[in-house]
């Protein structure tokens, strides 16, 4: 999308409510934009036991 994470941090208190809005209306009509469906799921260890998959 080409927006920098140090711009989405610096502005998450602005973006959020918006971004609230529309996932909500995402989540209740039961839809999803096609790039969101094609998208990769990379589960990120957090802590302790990496054979545990809460602790992803």
């Amino acid at each position: 999308n080409g927006i920098s994470p140090v711009i989405l941090t610096k502005f998450a208190h602005l973006l959020s409510p918006s971004l609230t809005v529309l996932f909500n209306i995402l989540i209740s009509s039961k839809t999803a934009p096609d790039e969101w469906k094609k998208s990769y799921i990379v589960p990120v260890f957090k802590k302790r036991d990496k054979q545990n998959v809460k602790n992803y």
